[in-house]
C-alpha cells in the first residue's frame, strides 16, 4: 500500500444486541434519535443517530432483555444534565411517570453529578457523560478516601460514591446506616444530611419505615432555620412544607 494511502481516522461503532429491531428503534426514536438504518432481513439491524453518536444494534434471537447485563456503551455530551432533564420529560410524557426500576430505565441523576444511565427495552446499558466530568469526577470519587473529614462526612462520601457511580443504593444505605449508628462528636449539619440521603435511599427502596425513622430523627435536631431545606436542595429533594 503506497504511502498516500493510510487511512486518516479510525471509528469505533460498538454493536448492541437486542430483541426486536423495530420496539429497539421506535424507542430510541422516542428520544429523539434519528433512524437511520434498518433491516429486517435476511437478519435484524438498525442504527440511530443524534448529535454525531451513532448506536448500532443486532437482534439476537432467544434473547430476553432481563438477561442483558453486561452490554452497553459510553456517549459524551456537552450536558448530561440538560439531556437528563429532555429523556425524564419523554418518559413522563409517554409513560406517566419516570421509570427508575424495571426495563426501559433510567438512573437518578442527582445535582452536581456527570452522568445517568438508560437502560432500553432490550436491556443495553448506555451511560451518557458530561464532556467535561473528568476533573469533577475525580473529586467526588476521591472524597470518601479524604481521611480529613469525620468518620461520618467519609461515610457521605462513599455513600455518594455507591449511588452515583455505581447505582449501588443497598450499598449506600448500608454504609450510612453502620456510619449512624457509630456517630460520636459529628455536627448536627453532618447528622442531618446523612439522615437526608438516608431517608432518600428509603423512599426510592420503598421502605416507608426507614424514611419516616430518619425524617423523625432529622426533626430532632438543632438546626439553624432554613438548613434542611437547604441539604435537601443540594441532594435533588424536595423538602417538606414544614421543613425549617
Amino acid at each position: 500500500m503506497a504511502d498516500n494511502m493510510v487511512q486518516s481516522a479510525w471509528v469505533t461503532v460498538p454493536t448492541l444486541p437486542c430483541v426486536a429491531i423495530e420496539e429497539t428503534l421506535s424507542f430510541w426514536e422516542m428520544l429523539g434519535f434519528e433512524i437511520t438504518y434498518k433491516q429486517t432481513r435476511p437478519y435484524q439491524y438498525g442504527i440511530v443517530t443524534r448529535g454525531g453518536s451513532e448506536l448500532h444494534f443486532g437482534r439476537v434471537k432467544g434473547m430476553e432483555a432481563s438477561s442483558n447485563l453486561y452490554n452497553g456503551c459510553l456517549v459524551m455530551v456537552p450536558d448530561a444534565a440538560e439531556v437528563y432533564q429532555e429523556f425524564t420529560a419523554v418518559f413522563k410524557k409517554r409513560l406517566g411517570k419516570i421509570p427508575h426500576t424495571g426495563i426501559p430505565r433510567i438512573s437518578r441523576m442527582k445535582p452536581g453529578t456527570t452522568r445517568f444511565t438508560l437502560t432500553d427495552v432490550s436491556g443495553n446499558s448506555i451511560i451518557f457523560i458530561d464532556s467535561s466530568a473528568e476533573e469533577k469526577d475525580q473529586e467526588t470519587w476521591e472524597k470518601a478516601d479524604d481521611k480529613n473529614q469525620s468518620p461520618l462526612q467519609r461515610a457521605v462520601a462513599m455513600a455518594i460514591r455507591f449511588r452515583d457511580y455505581k447505582e449501588d443504593e443497598q450499598a449506600a444505605a448500608k454504609t450510612l446506616d453502620v456510619a449512624l449508628r457509630k456517630a460520636k462528636n459529628e455536627e448536627n449539619t453532618t447528622i442531618a444530611e446523612a439522615l437526608i440521603i438516608r431517608m432518600d435511599l428509603a423512599v426510592f427502596m420503598d421502605n416507608s419505615a426507614r424514611a419516616s425513622e430518619c425524617s423523625k430523627l432529622l426533626s430532632q435536631l438543632d438546626l439553624p432555620e432554613g438548613e434542611v431545606g437547604r441539604l435537601m436542595q443540594k441532594h435533588g429533594i424536595d423538602p417538606p412544607k414544614d421543613a425549617s
